[in-house]
């Protein structure tokens, strides 16, 4: 089994057309038909919200899709994701990631929330997968020792394939 953690980049490609889109659908759609999983960080929660917020303010989307994408990312959440919460331990741990790699405090939370779940899955031996859009976001995970994907990648569907039967 596969958990396959999304941080917001990713998250949002779910419900935005962008270039990476087609492998995210691609993954909800094999994920409902495997024992494998998804998971989030609490704070995609409110970063993916904010993104929104933010497009609707400069009229780059529309009221109706501003309210169907949050009912759809909501919906999404409850049904398909393990929700990783954002508690003192992870806040002291993404100061630390902040301090070791010079990251923004964003990328210090998704991080943080994604090396803890790395270690609670350590004891069921479940591969954990970081699905990530973020040139550097992505390079710190690999030397932090997480496996990554992009969705853009050229090879990123090959790598799902690998992951999820």
């Amino acid at each position: 089994m596969a958990v396959f953690y999304l941080d917001t980049s990713a998250l949002v490609k779910r419900y935005r057309t962008e270039e990476g889109t087609d492998f995210i659908d691609k993954l909800f759609e094999k994920i409902e038909k495997s024992e494998d999983r998804l998971a989030t960080s609490f704070f995609s929660a409110l970063e993916f919200i904010s993104a929104l917020r933010r497009l609707l303010k400069g009229e780059q989307i529309t009221q109706e899709a501003f309210f169907d994408s949050t009912a759809r990312f909501v919906a999404d959440l409850e049904k398909c994701f393990i929700i990783s919460s954002v508690d003192d331990t992870a806040v002291s741990n993404s100061v630390s990631l902040i301090i070791k790699h010079a990251i923004k405090t964003a990328d210090s939370i998704q991080l943080s929330s994604v090396l803890h779940l790395k270690e609670v899955l350590e004891e069921s031996k479940e591969k954990l997968l970081f699905v990530v859009d973020d040139e550097e976001l992505s390079s710190v995970a690999q030397d932090e020792g997480l496996t990554v994907i992009n969705p853009r990648e050229d090879r990123a569907m090959q790598k799902l394939e690998k992951y999820v039967k």
